[in-house]
């Protein structure tokens, strides 16, 4: 290749680490309000601890309240400087003048606090994750109760026809998989809730600083101890991300029961209109967008988690470029997985079901044929393995002769038995057409957490309080950092405020 050829790529390394540089400071952005919550509390700490005057303090945090006002593109943007804090730095020292200005970052590093912000922007994507699992919840509770009498085939295998149960079993279900979810968000933020200030680099610092003083501003619950640890431990993205995984797999899983209930053949319930998308050619098309979006954010949250762990798999304790890469991946899963929620709640609340035909799908789909096993053995004295090879023959019989499950009758019934067991089986036709009965196999199924529509009633009613007690819980969280919050902006202004004395 000559020097003319090679003169074309002249550059390219440098576009590309502008590139990682632009999307670093675009992320910062995103945190810039904690950023500045970090800034406030540290320097409220250095004046409480003797370490600034009460005048360099008043000063910079004036500058900082300017700039807070103004937002973070006033900073500007420096050549070499690589992240948002650099430039503020520069900024605050070009306001101030380096020996008021350059005191600001005394006794802490990026390392330290780098990673408080992101705890503090983790602690707000958990909490805002808990706000729209709780509100999903709430309305699978209402849909709940709206379908506790709906009657839907239940699956297994995919596809195949189970048992009957009802739609708002079903929502039930969906509900506890999420308030387990719910749960795993609460644990993640307590682990979150840490604050590593203090830690500096890797080594703590010789300045007097108050690290206990710094949480408290900032709403931690506390320290993570070990100075190492602090500033290089990334598990608390590792663990909320999971629990958005997790999350989202239990949306895809209840997102592939709405697709299959959607196809023309089965006909259950079908997307209310602003949930899909038509086709440029065939006009009878309802494309389900909406629920092939939710798969695929749950396909592509499970590849980022991948990512952040094959990041750090042999990382050792201490920071670096890496961590900042992970960090970012789980802001990328939290607002992905945040959305999902939103947009299955409005799916579920719109869903357009049609209760005629889920029935008769119940009544056709041979799912009360457990239930007339069961019936052979009370009515009939046989043991269930020999019922269930009975039934197992008549839904053959039926299948071969091309006979509806709802109109088999007492012949097929004894013909079954005969060639099964060798038996003469009379069933009285009132036990036969109840046992074939959708409504009544799912009434009879009352057992704790069955589907009869009282069981579901009780567990809609259980719900209710459950979900209060998991709203009760992220609430008082939120409302505790809002508290660290209003007061740490009171002690600045008036930090601010104040006559030197």
């Amino acid at each position: 290749m000559t020097e003319a050829e090679r003169s074309k790529y002249d550059g390219r390394d440098m576009v590309i680490l502008n590139r990682h540089t632009e999307d670093t400071i675009q992320e910062d952005k995103l945190s810039f309000p904690m950023q500045m919550e970090n800034h406030f509390a540290h320097v409220r700490m250095l004046w409480e601890q003797g370490i600034l005057t009460r005048k360099e303090a008043r000063a910079i945090s004036a500058a900082l309240r300017k700039l807070l006002a103004a937002g973070p593109d006033a900073t500007g943007r420096r050549p070499g400087l690589t992240d948002l804090f650099s430039n503020l730095e520069e900024w605050l020292i070009e306001e101030l003048g380096i020996e008021v200005g350059g005191k600001f970052h005394t006794g802490r590093s990026r390392n330290d606090m780098n990673l408080t912000i992101e705890r503090m922007y983790t602690r707000k994507t958990l909490l805002d994750m808990c706000e729209a699992v709780s509100f999903l919840m709430d309305t699978l509770l209402r849909k709940a109760e709206e379908h506790k009498n709906t009657i839907i085939p239940g699956y297994t295998h995919h596809s195949q026809h189970a048992q009957p149960v009802t739609l708002g079993h079903f929502y039930l279900c969906a509900f506890e998989n999420f308030a387990r979810d719910l749960e795993r968000l609460l644990a993640a933020y307590d682990h979150t809730n840490l604050s590593p200030m203090g830690g500096a680099a890797i080594a703590t610092t010789g300045f007097p600083i108050n690290r206990e003083r710094v949480a408290e501003l900032l709403g931690f619950d506390g320290l993570l101890l070990n100075s190492m640890n602090a500033t290089s431990s990334l598990d608390f993205a590792y663990e909320a991300a999971s629990a958005m995984c997790i999350f989202i797999q239990n949306v895809g899983r209840m997102a592939e029961s709405l697709l299959l209930w959607n196809m023309g053949e089965v006909g259950i319930s079908r997307l209310n209109l602003k949930y899909c998308s038509y086709s440029t050619i065939m006009p009878q098309k309802r494309n389900p967008v909406a629920l092939e979006t939710l798969r695929y954010s749950g396909e592509w949250s499970y590849g980022a988690l991948s990512t952040m762990f094959n990041t750090m798999k042999a990382y050792t304790p201490g920071n670096g470029r890496e961590p900042g890469f992970v960090v970012s991946l789980y802001y990328e899963i939290a607002q992905r997985v945040m959305d999902s929620a939103y947009l299955l709640e409005g799916i579920v609340r719109t869903l357009e079901v049609d209760r005629e035909r889920a029935l008769d799908m119940t009544r056709k789909g041979f799912s009360t044929m457990t239930e007339l096993a069961d019936e052979l053995v009370r009515s009939q004295g046989l043991s269930f393995a020999a019922a269930k090879k009975l039934v197992g023959r008549l839904v053959l019989l039926a299948h071969e002769e091309h006979i509806p499950c709802e109109a088999i009758g007492r012949d097929l019934l004894h013909r079954a038995g005969l060639e099964a067991l060798g038996v003469e089986v009379d069933m009285p036709e009132e036990l036969l057409r109840a046992a074939l009965d959708p409504v009544q196999n799912v009434e009879r199924r009352s057992l704790i957490g069955g589907p009869s529509p009282a069981r579901v009633a009780e567990m809609i009613q259980w719900g209710g309080g459950r979900l209060k007690e998991l709203d009760s819980q992220w609430k008082a969280r939120g409302d505790r950092l809002k508290r660290a919050s209003s007061r740490l902006e009171e002690l600045t202004d008036a930090l601010i405020r104040e006559e030197e004395s």
